[in-house]
């Protein structure tokens, strides 16, 4: 009898252990990530996000946008189910292919990091709406908002995209420092604000010296969760969705980084990380 229930017993916890490393899965903690490539963990990405704020407007967008683009591209790249563990090598999507003859998804082809981070953070974010068309860092973006339906945004959200990626100049500058300055004064002139305390913009800086500008190289949203911060994210134009669990800031701050694509020559300063309209340390 006692080897009956001895027997029963350790069945039962290799049963709870194994619901356990599910719910992990679903849920995800720190250190651990998801391309939202399946429902279970759309589901949970988009949970968080409606927590903090994000409309089921804005969360239905970013799944359908994260769903369309797994469509077309599984046949090239074999996504994780649920959330895994971050690569120690980083990030690999060079693999990725889309589907040329999904012409109902071409939409994804202009899909990209800051399109994504504005729709499920426009709704928490005022500006002055003084920003211009004729940046040629968003020329693709302007292109996508003024014509395709899938990104198309009303006259006050245009202005406000517009104002909130502007390039600022770094005119007259020669160091990291300065060009801190020069995006903190920018915020500020532009009045760009972020409501609420529990969902915050991303920005990376990159430096383009023959304009003598700083511009949003990659974006994207920061939640506040009882899991830990989840960073949400298109990884890149050609790339997935991507939804990451880190322990603090600084986890964060590394993993931007650490990314090869955000680094140009010498004459380039580095890259430069903000949260709103401070400086990541």
């Amino acid at each position: 009898m006692k080897k009956t229930i001895l027997v029963w017993a350790t069945v039962m916890a290799a049963g709870m252990l194994a619901l356990s490393g599910c719910g992990k899965k679903e849920t995800g903690q720190a250190g651990e990530y998801t391309n939202l490539a399946d429902k279970e963990s759309r589901k949970s990405v988009v949970g968080e996000l409606e927590a903090c704020g994000v409309t089921k407007e804005q969360t239905a967008t970013l799944e359908k946008w994260a769903e369309d683009y797994h469509e077309i591209t599984a046949k090239s790249y074999s996504y994780p189910k649920g959330f895994t563990a971050l690569p120690e090598s980083g990030m690999d999507y060079s693999s990725i292919l889309m589907d040329d003859s999904a012409d109902s998804y071409s939409y994804l082809q202009a899909s990209n990091c800051r399109l994504t981070t504005f729709n499920l953070i426009k709704n928490q974010l005022t500006t002055a709406g003084t920003g211009n068309d004729t940046d040629l860092w968003l020329m693709f973006d302007i292109e996508a908002i003024d014509t395709m339906p899938e990104y198309q945004l009303t006259k006050e959200e245009r202005a406000d995209f517009l104002t909130l990626f502007n390039q600022v100049s770094v005119e007259g500058t020669k160091t990291i420092e300065e060009h801190e300055e020069k995006i903190q004064e920018a915020w500020n002139e532009r009045d760009i604000q972020i409501s609420g305390d529990k969902l915050s913009l991303i920005s990376v800086y990159l430096h383009a010296p023959e304009d003598q500008a700083r511009f949003v190289g990659h974006t994207g949203v920061l939640a506040e969760t009882k899991e830990g911060l989840l960073f949400v994210e298109k990884y890149s134009a050609l790339a997935p969705f991507q939804a990451t669990y880190f322990k603090d800031r600084a986890e964060l701050k590394d993993y931007l980084l650490a990314r090869p694509d955000l680094y140009g020559d010498e004459t380039e300063l580095d890259p430069i990380v903000m949260e709103n309209g401070t400086v990541m340390k």
